[in-house]
């Protein structure tokens, strides 16, 4: 067992702490290095900034909404958050590209906005808006409802009342701030499309220009992967201070959760009015665009077609290979060795903080050498999904496997059951639907996945996410948009087929029925 730890522990060093080291060390290397231009950097604070201080407000305002208000526009707005969370930016753009195809609306005021800084904007809202929400809505769901009713005995004013509720909403809104910032300096699809129509530099494109250009300058990479590491770390230290200020205690043995009530009047024509326009501008709008763009265009051929087919391979092995670690982790995890629980646990932690434009560049660098020659193979670009995936499985299978007792594997071996059927009859059976659910997570976010993909596919296997963007490059809109549904419905015909599956696995059979 403590082999088998420390071969783990050397495997994710050699996936994680050796590529980012490699390349965040080159600086340091190579002494001074002096920033071409500063835009890039300023451009993305100023992008993050704006994004995090109206996300922040619309973001616990929404959570607040979807923890204490019932009714159809709640569940529509909830819904069209997932919708727009599992939606890839560069899908988004692509979508309101094709809207602003037409001449009319390109030249006129909402167009010449579009293409502009306010496009950029209003994109980075529709996709930090969903984290921001779902950060928010813990500590609205721990909130007790004593603290409604004794402002009620207490009859404080409404100007005091809502003066609480704006207290009691500043941890979130901190952290919906950070969240929505981080993940706006991080993005890179809508950079990579809009950014590049609109000629604005960002900080994530600029990385990939220097890591895409001949000759290569790694060292300025790496320079500019440390100003946007530096910039979230400057922003969790922000939200940690702000929550220790103003944390309040909400959980605890007597508090009574409040209980979902059906709005007024106008709070239900304020929700149906927001939910409405989430689903018209954020989801409704750019997806119409690419199925009316994608009808009109000449079919795809085989070559461009295949770009499906081979990101759905690539997500497929990725999910496996995540998701199997992920378990075998867990299962290393229950002894009684401290030291490589917490070890695990914070290099998964700190991966996840590293946006995979990063990853990825790390990997050029690391593997581009005599000695590990894996770069430009397509075993590296399915390790580097598999990698920058296993964070997200391990979270996600987290909850399932704390639940399983350990004390079910110690009756079954005082039962004599051999290693097969405890592993499939009995821990199989019972993780089943969350190992699914996660694994369709996986299999659809590595399907769409674009920095790692741009960085490192093999020429002439262009994954899917590439050919999208190499479309919109192209102002080909019909091809993209074509790309971009047919594998949102694979994905969500995939999807479909595993749920079928998964319920008539565990449907009653026939003869069980009739004995009944």
């Amino acid at each position: 067992m403590r082999f088998l730890r420390g071969l783990v522990l050397l495997l994710l060093t050699l996936l994680f702490v050796y590529p980012l080291a490699r390349l965040l060390l080159l600086p340091l290397a190579a002494g001074a290095v002096s920033m071409e231009s500063w835009r890039p950097l300023l451009n993305s604070v100023a992008f993050a900034l704006i994004t995090g201080f109206i996300v922040a407000p619309l973001g616990a305002m929404a959570a607040q909404a979807l923890e204490t208000k019932a009714g159809y526009a709640v569940r529509a707005l909830g819904l069209g958050l997932w919708v727009l969370f599992f939606t890839p930016g560069y899908v988004l753009t692509t979508g309101w590209l094709v809207v602003f195809t037409n001449p009319l609306l390109r030249n006129g005021l909402f167009g010449q906005l579009f293409l502009g800084p306010a496009g950029l904007v209003f994109l980075y809202i529709l996709k930090a808006l969903p984290f921001a929400v779902f950060v928010a809505r813990s500590t609205f769901a721990g909130a007790s409802a004593t603290l409604r009713e004794a402002a009620l005995v207490l009859r404080l004013p409404a100007w005091r009342r809502l003066g609480l509720a704006l207290r009691l909403a500043l941890p979130a809104m901190a952290a919906a701030f950070t969240i929505a910032a981080i993940e706006t300096m991080q993005e890179f699809g809508i950079p990579a499309t809009l950014g590049v129509t609109a000629k604005i530099p960002i900080l994530t494109y600029a990385i990939y220009e220097r890591l895409n250009t001949t000759p290569t300058d790694f060292t300025g990479a790496a320079m500019l992967c440390w100003w946007l590491i530096g910039s979230a770390a400057m922003l969790a230290v922000l939200q940690t201070a702000i929550q220790r200020r103003f944390q309040a205690a909400l959980v605890h043995g007597k508090a009574r959760r409040v209980l979902p009530m059906r709005p007024g009047a106008l709070g239900q024509a304020a929700l149906a009015f927001a939910a409405l326009l989430l689903w018209v501008a954020g989801i409704a709008g750019p997806i119409l665009a690419l199925g009316s763009d994608a009808l009109q265009g000449s079919p795809l051929d085989l070559h461009v077609l295949s770009a499906i087919s081979r990101s759905l391979g690539y997500g497929v092995l990725a999910a496996t290979l995540a998701l199997g670690a992920a378990l075998f982790l867990f299962k290393l995890q229950r002894g009684r060795s401290a030291w490589f629980t917490v070890a695990v646990q914070s290099g998964l932690t700190a991966n996840m903080a590293v946006p995979g434009l990063v990853l990825g560049a790390g990997y050029v660098v690391a593997f581009n050498n005599d000695f590990l020659p894996l770069y430009g193979t397509t075993l590296l670009l399915v390790i580097a999904y598999a990698a920058g995936a296993l964070p997200v499985a391990a979270r996600l299978l987290d909850g399932a496997m704390a639940q399983l007792d350990s004390k079910l594997d110690e009756a079954a071996r005082i039962f004599g059951l051999k290693l097969q059927t405890r592993l499939i009859d009995i821990e199989a059976a019972l993780l089943i639907r969350p190992g699914l659910y996660a694994w369709l997570l996986v299999v659809g976010a590595v399907m769409f996945e674009l920095p790692v993909s741009e960085l490192l596919y093999v020429p002439g296997q262009t994954p899917l996410g590439v050919a999208i963007v190499s479309a919109d490059m192209m102002a080909n809109y019909s091809q993209a948009a074509q790309l971009a549904l047919l594998a949102m419905a694979t994905l969500a015909g995939l999807a479909a087929a595993l749920n079928m599956a998964l319920r008539l696995a565990h449907a009653p059979s026939l003869q069980a029925r009739s004995g009944a």
